[in-house]
């Protein structure tokens, strides 16, 4: 019988047990109400110049080889793709963790640039362009970390 429970517990504890995954987004709408945001998101697929991304776009079919991913690169070194373009509707929590990219130390090159917590409301005033950004918002994306559907933190993503 405990052969049975031993088992049973083997095969379903991997899928409770899930780990947080990394989502990137188009932030299209942000609505806050009582210190929690209810945002609208369209999922990209985000690709740099790093080998492991260039062999990523090659295995799905994007390109036929890494010589004409790397020569699609823009000069950001970031290159997005939006291959199923659907809205979905994410609800943030108390916990939910905010980022904005800024230069590591105030007034010195963008070399250095790093995730910064901010507030929710930071956050959102930067992504809709008022003063207090550390860097511009590029194309609205965000990187989202996901615990199903359980948002633990969104992040600025940094175009240079």
């Amino acid at each position: 019988m405990n052969h049975l429970l031993a088992l049973a517990l083997a095969v379903l504890a991997p899928s409770a047990l899930a780990a947080p995954v990394t989502q990137y987004a188009l932030l299209k709408a942000a609505k806050v109400q009582g210190g929690l945001m209810t945002m609208t998101l369209d999922y990209i697929e985000v690709f740099s110049g790093a080998p492991e991304d260039a062999a990523r776009a090659v295995r799905l079919g994007y390109y036929p080889d890494t010589r004409a991913f790397q020569a699609a690169l823009p000069p950001s070194g970031l290159l997005t793709r939006n291959v199923n373009p659907q809205l979905r509707t994410l609800k943030t929590d108390a916990r939910t963790v905010f980022e904005l990219s800024c230069a590591e130390k105030p007034g010195v090159d963008t070399a250095n640039i790093v995730p910064k917590p901010v507030s929710l409301t930071r956050f959102v005033a930067s992504w809709k362009g008022q003063p207090g950004a550390c860097w511009p918002f590029a194309g609205e994306v965000v990187r989202l970390r996901l615990d199903g559907t359980r948002v633990l933190k969104v992040s600025q993503v940094y175009f240079p």
